[in-house]
């Protein structure tokens, strides 16, 4: 069973020291454990990525592959990223855009695993009453995104680009969305799922664009690591790549049991979780293949997010570890 106890960097760097004095101590290696044994960061409990470990973990499709599985949830996609370069996290759940900026600082990490090709379930809510009925009627108002430099930051400066508007941009917080749409603070907001589903169904917005159809499909996000450990111990990340996939298809084939865990995770009633499969998880690759073209098109969104000196698109993502060579 999955513990979901979020655990500091540094406590973590500490019991890692601990653990391998006491490897140590009854002559075991520190790298044999690693072979057996596979550290994942998950960026937030409620991003899609989490539910596909819980379900990889809870089927067994991890001890399948003979490796163990440790999934630690941390508050955001830059924390679990700051784990994987410590050495806390072996892989993460991650985006093309984090993938890109680490590059751009000198971190060389990779997606292995591509899960989805859009931003799925993300929406541009406005208020039920609201007189704004389009993206191209937002010239001058204020527009809730999470944080700058965030993905929903992308998304409203690609908004601007696209819809060839001018508008504010007001960080609220995942948790000030919501709440400062319902009140009339913000004209509108760019929601992540289920969130957005959830507001929607509640009556409390109208989507007036859903960003998974909107945008060109690209290499939006998936499973990252370090091309050093990758390189280091490859029959471990084949075996985590399969198990992983394993889990989505599992999601997919069994809807009722995966709108359950999705409810239960989220605390959102069950419709809200049946919205959340079917715009979502029906949509995830069960190949976990990459694709030069949409790797391109992930590289332009990045740089709307002020990454300046990206990468080559060839390099955020390998499908060497979802092909047949490497099972």
């Amino acid at each position: 069973m999955i513990a979901t106890t979020l655990v500091r960097l540094r406590a973590r760097r500490v019991a890692g020291a601990i653990a391998a004095m006491a490897l140590a101590s009854v002559g075991l290696s520190v790298g044999a454990a690693a072979q057996d044994t596979v550290q994942i960061g998950l960026a937030t409990k409620t991003w899609f990525p989490s539910i596909i470990a819980r379900a990889t973990d809870e089927q067994g499709f991890f001890e399948d592959e003979g490796i163990k599985a440790e999934l630690t949830i941390y508050q955001s996609g830059a924390e679990s990223f700051t784990a994987m370069v410590a050495g806390a996290a072996d892989l993460i759940s991650t985006s093309s855009s984090v993938t890109a900026a680490g590059q751009e600082k000198g971190i060389d990490s990779k997606l292995f695993v591509i899960a989805g090709s859009g931003n799925y379930g993300w929406q541009l809510v406005v208020p039920p009453d609201s007189d704004i009925k389009d993206p191209d009627q937002l010239d001058g108002k204020k527009v809730g995104i999470t944080s700058a430099g965030s993905l929903s930051d992308m998304l409203a400066r690609w908004t601007k680009k696209e819809y060839g508007v001018e508008f504010e941009a007001i960080p609220l917080g995942g948790g000030g969305l919501a709440p400062n749409l319902i009140s009339g603070n913000v004209d509108a907001v760019v929601i992540y799922s289920p969130l957005s589903f959830q507001v929607i169904d509640e009556g409390n917005g109208v989507s007036i664009l859903d960003y998974g159809t909107a945008m060109p499909e690209h290499l939006n996000s998936g499973w990252g690591a370090l091309k050093s450990n990758m390189d280091d111990n490859p029959e471990l990340f084949a075996k985590t790549a399969r198990a992983l996939l394993k889990g989505v298809a599992y999601l997919q084939d069994n809807k009722d049991a995966a709108v359950k865990m999705i409810s239960e995770v989220n605390q959102v009633p069950p419709s809200v979780a049946e919205k959340e499969w079917a715009n979502v998880f029906e949509k995830l690759s069960r190949t976990g293949e990459g694709d030069e073209k949409k790797a391109d098109v992930a590289i332009e969104l990045a740089k709307l997010a002020g990454i300046e000196n990206a990468p080559a698109a060839s390099e955020i993502w390998t499908d060497k570890f979802v092909t047949d060579n490497a099972q």
